[in-house]
């Protein structure tokens, strides 16, 4: 009897495999997530400091809120250590050398008065020369820089431009272009050269180039041998200005204000954190709904078990037995398929930008193994619930049950289902100002909805439709017979189709309401006729705008990008900066139109801001002064002024110019606006540009291309992740579709036994299928609608848009799989003699 049971419960191949390939994917998310995140928060490492063995900086933490429940941030470029802070670190004992590091972007031009290439595309960063020890580099031709007009190149520079000892290279920085007499080169490692393009000049004249005078961005320290740095940090940062930080070796990079990659870093893990846990998410509620599916299409095994004398609890034991072992080997199988993806993956997420160039994973076990459990456990999880039904009643009653479909939900299902429509109602209600970037949030809680209540909200509507629409004929009939005997089959499938339809379906719609959107608002906010951009750098010389706005019949606004955090409640925009801009107010009439509604945008100036509606709705009042830090995390007193509307791809913060140069990465304009016209104008445009060759000037219309292809880059980082949750939701529908079909098994033999032909019982799956894949649809379009209802308050996006062309793609590749899932195992079926459809095992 025991060999029997054992046998009658052996799992079928198709369920098994569907069981399988389910949970494998749910691991291999859960570990390639967890190892991304491990390692961007993980030491970063010594960085361009490899030579130090502590570094010194200024204080870097913006922190939110107060005792348990605060939280903090990394700002990229803290304010700079004073000059004197160098000779009092030296002083400390125990501390046997301290280097000033100063750090700032320029652009080296070539001989053909193009930019040089540099390091991944980052702007190369100029740096005093006693830096060069903390890498260290080393001089293979000429000498230091030892006077003012003396630069340094290294090697992958001087290479780039064929500059040897004593040539003249012209270098574009935050005060403007000069020519510089090429006085050496210099090398560092092969892996440190990788990292940054340097160049190198005198201490004085690296400060005066970076546009922000004495000081020093970090400071180096080599100890003597023997010390320990933990045991002196106190005493370092005391020595630094008492609130100074001191980084060791192994965090060393976080304080090179050039790299970006440790930033980069912790917005990868932000990243990961938010898209990635709702990713798996959206796996794991997969993952439950098809193993719950393969247990209830054994209902009739577990019936005729319970009625020759097996207990529960021997039914129970081997259900989980089964669905542990193939959690287990799916979970290992999904942990070495991660690993194998980690290089594509890597790649993928450098190449949006994502993380810094030279990112690599870092295994680590803990993630492997939360990957190897978390399968088995939902899957077990979701056996227990899905077998309690016809485990409690008695066998009789089981075995009577299990040859009728099932009729009703149960009633935990049916709560959890209403649950999750009052959370998804909730998510788009309360943040309805946000209410594109919670959209995906609300679409899991829909689609679980969806998922949950699919024979009420799927099945009865696609057996109710599908009836008049599939009367007459022999084929018809089987289907529409089937349609309401058999609602949690068709609901399932197409509840698979509506998750296809409404995770890309909603970042399709949101994306592109949001990019619309902030291509109206440039259009509206841009009144000049021309705009000088950087072609390499990062940015423009203040005294490009300056040098514009002299030429006689010109206005020009330079316009600085940097940030504010805001940490007055209710305004700390989730623990994040808000975006904000600094200019000049005089020089915007006739370049920039902000559409202000309230106060005076003249009136930015000293502390006075400006607040886009958003803000401004949220509590930042006209006249209110807000409590705030800077780019560098300097601490300010901001007083509102006025209120704008045109924020989209601008800030939601307009800080006066002084202000905003004084305190941002780099002293730099983000693109310099210009209303002016003739041929005088012309003219001193194009001498600007022969003396900064890294100013571009563009027209209006060229802007803002630049304006749209800037909005679709940036919408390929989120695509990184909906593309591995389309691809989560693609394997659900299909794997459910080819699961549904394969328990049908015993109902096509019947139906070829009862006289139909093998074309009418295909048709009549293909008309079953086409129905609730129709439905899916359907569902899955009013999914997109309800999590996306409020987006006209969203000020980030405006009147929905729907681009047809992607839209098309979501809705072909969903009724594809739709009922590619179903037809394929029927048609293997339907294909096979009525002989060997009879002999079947159940």
């Amino acid at each position: 009897m025991s060999l029997f049971r054992f046998r009658m419960l052996q799992p079928r191949p198709g369920a098994l495999a569907g069981i399988f390939v389910m949970i494998a994917m749910t691991a291999t998310i859960a570990a390639a997530v967890g190892q991304f995140m491990a390692t961007g928060l993980g030491a970063p490492g010594p960085g361009r400091f490899a030579a130090a063995d502590g570094v010194v900086r200024a204080p870097a933490t913006v922190t939110f809120g107060h005792g348990d429940g605060a939280d903090s941030v990394d700002v990229q470029r803290p304010a700079r250590l004073p000059a004197a802070a160098l000779a009092r670190v030296a002083a400390v004992p125990g501390v046997r050398s301290a280097v000033g590091d100063v750090s700032f972007p320029l652009t080296v031009i070539g001989r053909d008065g193009v930019p040089l290439p540099t390091r991944g595309g980052a702007p190369a960063h100029g740096h005093g020369w006693p830096s060069a020890a903390l890498t260290p580099y080393r001089l293979l031709d000429g000498s230091t820089p030892r006077a003012a007009g003396q630069v340094v190149l290294d090697a992958g520079l001087a290479r780039a431009g064929g500059f040897h000892p004593g040539d003249r290279a012209r270098i574009v920085s935050p005060i403007g272009a000069q020519t510089f007499t090429v006085s050496g080169i210099a090398a560092a490692s092969a892996a440190q050269e990788q990292r940054q393009s340097s160049v190198f000049l005198t201490q004085a004249q690296a400060q005066r180039l970076s546009g922000l005078g004495a000081g020093f961005d970090a400071i180096g320290v080599r100890l003597t041998p023997g010390t320990d740095l933990a045991s002196l940090s106190s005493r370092i940062a005391a020595a630094a200005g008492g609130s100074a930080q001191v980084l060791d070796h192994r965090h060393a990079a976080a304080a090179d204000v050039g790299d970006t990659g440790v930033l980069n870093r912790a917005e990868l893990v932000a990243l990961l954190a938010s898209g990635g846990g709702i990713m798996l998410g959206i796996a794991v509620f997969v993952v439950a709904g098809t193993v719950a599916f393969a247990v209830e299409g054994r209902r009739r095994e577990i019936a005729l078990l319970r009625a020759i004398g097996a207990t529960p609890g021997q039914v129970r034991r081997r259900l989980l037995g089964v669905t542990a072992s193939i959690g287990l080997l799916a979970g290992v199988a999904g942990c070495l398929a991660a690993s194998a993806l980690f290089g594509p993956f890597t790649r993928a997420v450098v190449s949006v930008g994502l993380a810094p160039d030279g990112f690599a994973v870092t295994p680590n076990w803990i993630p492997y193994a939360i990957a190897v459990a978390v399968g088995p456990v939902v899957a077990l999880l979701a056996t227990c619930v899905a077998a309690h039904r016809s485990l409690r009643v008695r066998p009789a009653e089981a075995l009577v049950g299990s040859a009728l479909p099932q009729r009703r939900l149960g009633i935990l299902r049916l709560l959890l289902g209403l649950i999750a429509i009052g959370g998804g109602v909730a998510i788009v209600i309360t943040l309805r100002a946000e209410a594109i970037a919670f959209a995906s949030l609300a679409v899991c809680c829909f689609a679980a909805a969806a998922a949950l209540l699919a024979p009420l909200v799927i099945g009865w509507p696609a057996a109710i439709v599908g009836r008049p629409l599939l009367a007459g004929g022999g084929t018809g009939f089987l289907a529409s017979a089937s349609l309401p005997a058999r609602r949690f089959r068709v609901g399932a499938i197409g509840a698979a189709v509506a998750l296809v339809v409404a995770v890309p379906g909603t970042e399709v719609v949101g994306l592109a309401t949001t990019q619309r959107a902030t291509q109206h608002a440039a259009a509206a906010r841009v009144r000049a006729n021309r705009v000088i951009v950087a072609s390499a750098g990062g940015g423009l010389p203040p005294s490009v705008a300056q040098e514009a706005a002299r030429l006689p019949g010109v206005r020009a606004a330079g316009v600085v990008s940097t940030d504010v955090f805001l940490l007055d409640q209710g305004l700390d925009n989730q623990g994040d900066s808000w975006d904000a801009a600094g200019l000049d107010p005089a020089a915007t009439r006739g370049t920039l139109d902000l559409d202000v509604r309230a106060g005076s945008l003249y009136a930015v100036r000293g502390n006075g801001i400006a607040v886009s509606e958003t803000l401004a709705h949220d509590g930042a009042r006209l006249g209110r002064t807000l409590h705030a830090r800077l780019a560098d995390g300097t601490p300010a007193r901001l007083r509102v002024v006025a209120v704008y509307d045109s924020a989209n791809g601008f800030g939601d913060v307009v800080l006066p110019q002084a202000l905003a140069l004084a305190h941002a990465t780099a002293p730099l304009d983000s693109a310099v606006f210009v209303a002016g016209h003739g041929p005088a104008a012309d003219r001193g445009l194009a001498s600007i540009t022969r003396w900064v060759p890294t100013a571009v000037i563009e027209s209006r219309a060229e802007f803002l291309g630049e304006v749209k292809a800037q909005g679709e880059d940036q919408a390929r980082a989120q695509w990184v992740i909906v593309a591995l949750m389309i691809l989560i939701a693609a394997m659900a529908a299909f794997n459910t579709g080819a699961m549904a079909a394969a328990e049908r098994r015993r109902e096509l033999v019947l139906a070829r036994l009862a006289g139909a032909s093998r074309a009418q019982m295909i048709g009549a799956v293909t008309l079953e299928s086409l129905i609730a894949t129709l439905a899916g649809l359907v569902a899955g379009a009013g999914i997109v609608a309800a999590s996306l209802a409020e987006a006209g308050h969203d000020p980030t996006g405006g009147s929905l848009t729907i681009p047809l062309g992607q839209a098309g793609l979501v809705l072909g590749g969903a009724i594809a799989l739709g009922l590619l899932g179903t037809l394929l195992p029927a048609a293997v079926i339907g294909r096979a003699p009525l002989t060997a459809l009879a002999g079947l095992r159940e």
